[in-house]
């Protein structure tokens, strides 16, 4: 199972070192099955290693990926620096690579925000406070991913970035493409479910924008003056022109407004503006595949200890963590589930089994794992089918039952509003 033909392909810098790196971005469908999670539920899924051939296309990121888009999550995926072609070569140590992810994670953290923040009222979407981010990857990828710095310090170094930063760049990028996004989003969340049938009328609205959201858009260059200067632009032509996508965007926006069923109860409609200063913060998921242990994962990074740092900010450079020190302390904080083979030839399978089972043992841990009768590359039809089941199976639980389109929520006792099946934590 391989993913379609991306909506947008787009180059970001990495806030490692500038360098740029090449990123797709995938609307999914909304259907039957996956109301609950559509448009609520987004995720990022990283490939296996560069030197040896991985990259976005890798067939185990084709395969997590269908699922995840079939399942209503909008996918996000890139390649790491060197992979397939892109800038760079591949580093020694992988704190390169790192900073490479969580240059990816900011991205989608503004490109939720901005979703959420740029909008009319009353709103088909879901409510802010349902947004879920996945942070995923195969073998090398979910090593990098286990690593990443808790959500709040990557909130924080997009907070407020200056002017002539990568991290700027970024968030300019995320909320050029969120107008999009939210366009789509707005256009299938608002068809009745009785529309969501197999056989449907021809030319309605849904099925135009579906069949425009699957004209891929590349989109190259920066925001600014400073960064283009600061920024090399070799790999970074436009194919499409600023104006004309702002022109399709608008286009979308009108027949959103000949479409949307209006309340009965009037309400001022407030002009898109800009993104507001208190980011609306996502709740915080893993997906590993086939997870890289040493020793191997000690050759990939030199044995060096893999955290994040901020390179070239001076005083502000500061090294990823948590406020315990306890390793792999996120995924146990926040939902996580594992699957891998136990034929895997890169991690012994009793050595992934007191792995994982450690990790679901510690106290309030969200951890999961699923064992498979597989190898590490997923080559039999019934690893696969059980990585599938297994996947699809879980994303339902990080969202409640719902009834129609709304979302019930419980609340604890803070007041603060929380979902079902997700929890607090964040």
């Amino acid at each position: 199972m391989s993913l379609p033909k991306p909506n947008y392909a787009f180059k970001i810098p990495s806030v490692h070192d500038d360098l740029e790196l090449d990123c797709r971005l995938y609307y999914p469908r909304r259907t039957e099955q996956n109301p609950g999670i559509f448009g609520r539920v987004f995720a990022i899924f990283a490939h296996p290693y560069a030197t040896l051939g991985g990259c976005y296309d890798d067939p185990v990121v084709g395969l997590a990926g269908a699922v995840l888009l079939r399942q209503g999550c909008s996918l996000i995926t890139f390649n790491f620096r060197g992979a397939s072609g892109s800038a760079g070569k591949t580093s020694w140590t992988g704190k390169p690579e790192l900073g490479d992810y969580v240059s990816v994670y900011g991205f989608a953290l503004c490109y939720i925000n901005a979703i959420y923040h740029q909008h009319e009222v009353p709103s088909t979407l879901p409510r802010c406070s349902d947004a879920l981010l996945i942070l995923g990857g195969y073998s090398y990828g979910s090593m990098i991913a286990s690593h990443l710095p808790p959500r709040d310090q990557v909130v924080e170094l997009f907070r407020a970035p200056s002017s002539d930063s990568a991290e700027n760049e970024i968030k300019l990028r995320a909320e050029d493409l969120s107008r999009d996004a939210r366009a789509y989003l707005e256009i299938h969340s608002s068809v009745p479910k009785t529309s969501l049938s197999v056989s449907r009328v021809r030319g309605n609205i849904a099925d135009d924008a579906s069949r425009n959201s699957h004209r891929a858009v590349a989109m190259g260059g920066y925001e600014s003056e400073v960064a283009s200067r600061r920024v090399s632009r070799e790999s970074s032509r436009r194919s499409l022109d600023g104006e004309r996508v702002r022109q399709s965007i608008d286009n979308v926006r009108r027949k959103i407004s000949h479409h949307r069923v209006v309340s009965p109860q009037k309400s001022k409609s407030k002009p898109p503006g800009p993104v507001g200063d208190v980011p609306i913060v996502p709740r915080i998921a893993y997906i590993l595949i086939s997870p890289l242990l040493p020793p191997i994962a000690g050759f990939t990074t030199m044995f060096s200890r893999l955290h994040f740092t901020r390179r070239n900010r001076g005083s502000e450079s500061q090294g990823s963590g948590t406020s315990s020190g306890v390793e792999f302390e996120e995924l146990t904080n926040h939902p996580c589930i594992c699957i891998y083979g136990c034929k895997d030839a890169f991690t012994s399978d009793r050595k992934l089994q007191r792995w994982t089972e450690n990790l679901n043992s510690r106290p309030n841990s969200r951890f999961v794992a699923i064992r498979t009768d597989s190898g590490h590359f997923w080559h039999d039809s019934e690893g696969i089918t059980r990585l599938q089941q297994g996947l699809a199976d879980w994303l339902k639980t990080l969202v409640p039952a719902s009834t129609g389109d709304e979302i019930s929520h419980r609340h604890n006792h803070s007041g603060e509003s929380t979902i079902e099946g997700i929890g607090g934590g964040g």
